[in-house]
């Protein structure tokens, strides 16, 4: 196999999807690509969004990929360097660093699959990425609804056991998914800290109709349940406070649209905003958006209209 050759493709990823805090993620259309290049002097080369990241041992990239070279008793190579063309914002909310590691490590298993270290059925590459990849990615990044999207595609309920089970659910394909990205970060350490330590015994059962709603409101492609679904009593309504007025998104009822409109979510701990459409989005919606935001915040943002992928990681 010329590894050379080869190029990792990994789908950034929107994880809680309203009342699944923790629980639920979505793989999204923008892509981290990721091959080998000869080493000239940097361990990492990456082009993309900024802020650019450290191009050195210390990228997360590299330290997931020597990661699953260690599991498997091999040296790093010291001939090669990590070519990195990233698309995903990062600390934006979508997955940036998910994204990382999972791309570092199915680069390492290429490595591995190369050098004979790879076989049984851990060369199909489909069993690799759920009994070698998704451990190793959630034992690096800690929270299993965003790797665990980038891996297996779709729409995923993580960590079923407390560890590495999960199932997946292929999403509707019309629906389509505006994100709206503030010019800003909100630290997931600091998103947490905003949370209660217990919640009222109401909105606890409130929150489990809520994910029941939406995972049946998938399988059954039922956006009247989706959109119940996306309702939260768990962690949006805590951290309203971090989102500069980009929260009174949630607000939003559809009326303002010329789409059908499912409704709105947090992507992961911000302060990205998800806007879910049953069709794709008219030029009208956009703008109604922002005209609505200009009202709200005069925080600069970008918008992307995505779909959901289906796929994961892959290795063309």
């Amino acid at each position: 196999m010329d590894i050379s050759k080869c190029t990792v493709i990994v789908p950034g990823s929107s994880a809680n999807i309203g009342s699944g805090f923790d629980t639920f993620g979505l793989a999204v259309s923008i892509y981290s690509y990721f091959s080998f290049r000869e080493r000239k002097g940097k361990v990492i080369e990456y082009f993309g969004v900024g802020p650019k990241p450290e191009e050195d041992e210390s990228n997360i990239v590299f330290v997931s990929f020597s990661r699953i070279l260690k599991e498997f008793k091999e040296r790093v190579p010291t001939d090669l360097s990590i070519w990195v063309k990233n698309h995903i914002p990062i600390k934006r909310g979508l997955g940036s660093s998910s994204s990382a590691i999972v791309g570092g490590l199915t680069l390492g298993y290429l490595y591995l699959l190369s050098r004979g270290k790879i076989k049984g059925e851990l060369e199909d590459f489909k069993v690799a990425k759920e009994k070698v990849i998704l451990p190793l990615a959630i034992e690096i990044e800690g929270h299993p609804d965003n790797v665990t999207p980038a891996i297996i595609g779709g729409f995923s309920v993580c960590s079923l056991d407390g560890y590495n089970k999960f199932d997946k659910i292929d999403f509707p394909e019309d629906i389509k998914l505006v994100f709206v990205m503030p010019e800003f970060e909100v630290s997931t350490k600091e998103a947490r800290k905003v949370l209660p330590e217990m919640y009222p015994l109401d909105d606890v059962v409130k929150n489990m109709k809520y994910a029941v709603s939406l995972i049946i409101g998938v399988m059954k492609r039922r956006y009247d349940l989706i959109k119940i679904g996306l309702k939260d009593e768990l962690h949006q309504k805590y951290r309203k406070h971090l989102y500069k007025g980009f929260e009174k998104i949630l607000e939003l009822d559809g009326r303002e649209f010329e789409t059908p409109y499912i409704g709105s979510f947090v992507s992961g701990s911000g302060p990205t905003f998800c806007l879910m459409f049953s069709g794709v989005p008219k030029f009208n919606d956009l703008a109604r958006i922002r005209d609505f935001l200009s009202k709200e915040t005069s925080i600069d943002y970008d918008i992307q209209i995505l779909s959901v992928d289906n796929l994961g990681v892959r290795i063309i």
